[in-house]
């Protein structure tokens, strides 16, 4: 082969290796994605599906990692999917170790019921565990619309999205700190919200059209109340503690943080905040 034909093949090669590569790091990437989604697992609902137009309450309970909600009327119905914290790693050791360690399995249950004109979407846990350990389960809800959530959790963050009515929120317990709690609702609020955590900043953002009695504690950390729209009256800061009357609110606002920051933000978009933190 002459000199002449051998640059020509070589730099045909490079040519190729070079169109291919990029394909083969999206690929690479696609096959992770795929990876990781069959790592998610989804619960079955049990009862009639949740669509938009009905109201709809939730209830979740999980005892050990993070919980997150998003109500948005895209979801056409509502779905529930966890993912076990780095089950592949958790394989990896239990072979190492020499045992068949299966951390896959039905760790929770959602039932759906009717009560008159609100539904409820129940999540709890069930008693599984794999040789006697469970692990931290990361936990997910879409539903179309949301009116009205309660949560507990432990050991990881709590984001709720897009919900509307009455919230309730407690992270953390006597055995396992809570994390973060963050709400985030472009709706008019107007009823209950209570969010406590002993192990992670509090914060709530909500819409110009929301009013209530405020009420902040963080005795390690900062209280914040920050809007550029309607009124407050009746403030009264202190360390640690913050409270006042938004919007003439007859509805308590509480929030609360034994190891971090209690704070409100009162935003054009909340839903489409973004604290630059991923979960």
């Amino acid at each position: 082969m002459s000199k002449a034909r051998s640059l020509i093949l070589i730099f045909a090669l490079a040519t190729l290796a070079a169109g291919l590569l990029p394909g083969c790091t999206r690929m690479g990437g696609l096959r992770a994605r795929m990876a990781a989604d069959e790592l998610a697992h989804t619960v079955q609902i049990k009862g009639d599906p949740i669509t938009l137009g009905r109201l709809n309450a939730v209830i979740v309970d999980n005892p050990y990692g993070k919980v997150k909600v998003y109500a948005k009327p895209a979801h056409e119905q509502a779905n529930v999917t966890f993912r076990v914290q780095q089950e592949n790693r958790l394989r990896w050791r239990a072979a190492r170790m020499g045992f068949d360690f299966d951390p896959v399995g039905e760790y929770f249950t959602a039932t759906h019921s009717n009560n008159g004109e609100l539904s409820v979407l129940t999540i709890s846990p069930t008693d599984l565990s794999v040789e006697g350990y469970r692990p931290p389960i990361d936990l997910t809800i879409n539903i179309p619309q949301c009116d009205g959530i309660e949560v507990r959790n432990a050991g990881g963050k709590v984001v709720i999205v897009g919900v509307q009515g009455a919230i309730h929120v407690e992270s953390g317990d006597a055995e396992v700190p809570g994390g973060p709690i963050e709400i985030r609702t472009d709706k008019e609020q107007v009823e209950e919200i209570y969010a406590y955590s002993n192990g992670g900043n509090v914060t709530l953002v909500t819409g110009p059209d929301s009013a209530g009695t405020v009420e902040l504690v963080a005795p390690r950390g900062v209280t914040s109340f920050n809007s550029r729209y309607g009124v407050v009256n009746h403030s009264m800061p202190r360390k640690g503690h913050w409270t006042g009357i938004w919007n003439d609110g007859t509805n308590s606002i509480y929030l609360e943080s034994l190891d971090g920051d209690a704070s409100v933000m009162v935003v054009d978009n909340p839903v489409m905040y973004s604290s630059g933190k991923t979960w």
